[in-house]
Parts: C-alpha cells; sequence; structure tokens
C-alpha cells in the first residue's frame, strides 16, 4: 500500500510539473522524462520499471547469479542474459509520458559480503572478522569486464576497484555493528594497483565508446561451445559499432571458434594486442581468451 501510495503522489506531482511552464522544463522535453527516480523493491525490479514512474530499479539478480557461477555453469547461463537485462523493458509509455527505462548492474554492495569472499576466505580470531583471499583477486577480473560492457548503469560499491574483502554475515548484531571502513590502504598493494589499473581501462572504455552506453546487447547462448567450458560471449552494437566481449570465468585458458558479423579488421580494448586482422564475416575465427579475464574485438571503422 505505501508503495502504491507513493506512486500515486509521485504522478500527481509530476503531471503538476508538466503543467508548469519554466520549472517543468527541468523534468520533460517533449514527451520524455528526464527526472531521474531509482527505486529498490527488489523482489519485483521489472514490474516496478513497467508500472510506475522510476526509470531506474536496484536490482540482485545480476549479483545472485555471479555469485553463484562457480562450478556451476548454467549460472554462467543465466548471467549471460542478465547483463543484456533480458526481460527488463528500455521504454514505457506512462499516462502519456515517455520514459526511458533501465537498472544498475552491480557485484557489490552494503548487503552483501565482498565479492572476493567467493573464490575464498581466510579465518579472523573470530567468525565475523574472516575476509576474502586477496591472493584470489584476479578471479574477479571477468566479472568487472563483464559489468562494465553490460547493459544498464555499473555501480562500484566503495573500495571494490581495489579490492576489500570484508565479509557479511547474513544475520546477526555482527551485520550492522561491526565497523567496517574502507581501507584505502589497499590501493597501494599489487593486488589493488592491478585491480584499479583494469577498473580505470574499463571505465574509459564505456565512457568512450557509446556501444557500451546505448547500444544492443546480444549474448551467444551455446552451451556446448562457450558455457560449458567457462566462456561467455556476448556483443554490443551501436549505429554499426560492433564489439565482442570474450570473458573466461575458468582457471585454464580457452581457445574458442567464433563467427564475425562483418569483414574488417578487429582491434583488441583491454591491451591493444591480438588484433585481428582481414577477417571474412561469417568464417570461424579461433580466438584465445586467457584465464579469469577476458578480451574486447572492436570492428574498426
Amino acid at each position: 500500500m505505501a508503495t502504491r501510495n507513493l506512486y500515486r503522489i509521485h504522478t500527481s506531482w509530476l503531471r503538476q510539473k508538466k503543467a508548469l511552464p519554466i520549472t517543468g522544463s527541468d523534468f520533460f522535453e517533449g514527451e520524455s522524462v528526464n527526472l531521474i527516480q531509482c527505486a529498490e523493491q527488489l523482489q519485483k525490479p521489472v514490474e516496478i520499471l513497467n508500472k510506475t514512474y522510476s526509470n531506474c530499479a536496484w536490482q540482485n539478480r545480476t549479483l545472485d547469479a555471479a555469485r553463484g557461477i562457480y562450478g556451476n555453469c548454467a549460472k554462467l547461463t543465466e548471467l549471460g542474459f542478465l547483463f543484456g537485462l533480458s526481460g527488463y523493458p528500455t521504454e514505457v509509455q506512462n499516462n502519456g509520458d515517455k520514459i526511458t527505462k533501465t537498472a544498475l548492474q552491480y557485484m557489490e554492495n552494503h548487503d552483501h559480503s565482498r565479492f572476493l569472499c567467493n573464490f575464498g576466505t581466510i579465518a579472523g580470531d573470530n567468525e565475523l572478522l574472516k575476509e576474502g583471499d586477496r591472493a584470489l583477486w584476479y578471479k574477479v577480473q571477468p566479472y568487472l569486464i563483464g559489468m562494465f560492457t553490460a547493459k544498464g548503469i555499473p555501480m562500484l560499491w566503495q573500495g571494490q576497484e581495489f579490492g576489500e574483502n570484508y565479509w557479511l554475515p547474513q544475520e546477526g548484531w555482527g551485520r550492522v555493528l561491526l565497523y567496517r571502513p574502507v581501507r584505502w590502504e589497499y590501493f597501494y598493494t599489487s593486488e589493488g594497483r592491478s585491480l584499479a589499473n583494469l577498473v580505470r581501462k574499463l571505465v574509459k572504455l564505456r565512457r568512450n565508446n557509446f556501444q557500451f552506453t546505448r547500444g544492443e546487447h546480444y549474448f551467444y547462448n551455446d552451451y556446448t561451445l562457450y558455457q560449458s567450458r567457462n566462456i561467455m560471449m556476448f556483443s554490443r552494437t551501436y549505429e554499426g559499432v560492433f564489439s565482442l566481449v570474450a570473458l573466461n570465468f575458468g582457471a585454464q585458458d580457452q581457445v574458442v571458434n567464433f563467427k564475425f558479423p562483418s569483414d574488417g579488421n578487429y582491434r583488441e580494448e583491454l591491451h591493444g594486442q591480438d588484433n585481428l586482422k582481414g577477417i571474412s564475416a561469417g568464417k570461424n575465427i579461433q580466438l584465445n581468451i586467457p584465464s579469469n579475464y577476458g578480451k574486447i574485438w572492436t570492428l574498426a571503422v
């Protein structure tokens, strides 16, 4: 009832704002609503986007799928679709207003243990003091690459960019009363610098390439060829610019086949190495995907 009443109040308020010629222009451009409202209704994020004026939503589905991947290739398929926000609306007409819709994408937030904890923890003097094993920092890399190249709005939780590793219990006073400050000194460790350098590279890549912020997402759902080998493949395309994102969540390097959709040269975005020249559309090309990492190839136009 509270959510419904809030929606009614918000709808009425927006209609009044639209009627005002000056202040209303802050929130409307033609038929489009420019107001940013992000709802937190984790049980029904798709319904919230479809039925309310909220144009963004928190959602734990990507996080839950990512946490379940270790040793479960089926979750890799689920994550592949969620990186594309499959099932989520991109635009909704509400009371005559056109509202663009999207959702947050994240692997960490204040309600969960740091993502590093999924790969192993180190015991402390007390159960509440155990932490994720930062020696396994490299296992986080394909998840970060996927998150920054996915549809939606990528969110980094404080300290995630350099490997913060607190463990958080599911319930009890230790969940909320234990002091967990961000340990900025982690930035200066080899693990922290490695993660920070990757995040900087991904932020720059996303900011400078519209296919990652506005483009279509296509998940290559072939379990035998890809997911069964801990590989995820998806593409982002915008106004003729095509990028292939290839992620390896496993402990072994993999060589997989892929048929690019267009002739041309493809540059590798993360390191500028392993560029592909003279590619013919529809022809099988062998791609080398390093373990616990990934590569991104973009058609040179």
